[in-house]
């Protein structure tokens, strides 16, 4: 029961943010279609690996969100730094996310 509600936390607070937000920035700067479909299943493959990290450690979990929401941390940072092996996807999108938005 609990899992499933930081399950669930996750997924509202990181998951379809992050994909909404890194997905619509890829496209928008013309990544590949296969560079965004790597980061897409990693971030949607992140979401349980996130919520076993936040349910053994809420705090992290908190303050995690409030560093998104505040705007101190990104989501690509967040799921490198909990993720590791999120890090080849989001290394091959870095040129697309590094770039300003026009």
């Amino acid at each position: 029961m609990l899992s499933q509600l930081f399950l669930t936390l996750v997924n509202m607070l990181v998951v379809e943010p992050a994909q909404a937000e890194i997905g619509n920035r890829l496209a928008k700067l013309g990544a590949p279609p296969a560079i965004t479909k790597d980061v897409t299943s990693c971030v949607t493959a992140a979401a349980p690996i996130l919520a076993q990290l936040y349910s053994e450690d809420p705090v992290r979990g908190v303050v995690t969100a409030f560093r998104l929401w505040s705007g101190t941390t990104t989501y690509s940072a967040v799921l490198r730094a909990e993720v590791p092996a999120c890090e080849p996807a989001l290394l091959a999108a870095e040129p697309y996310l590094a770039r300003p938005a026009s």
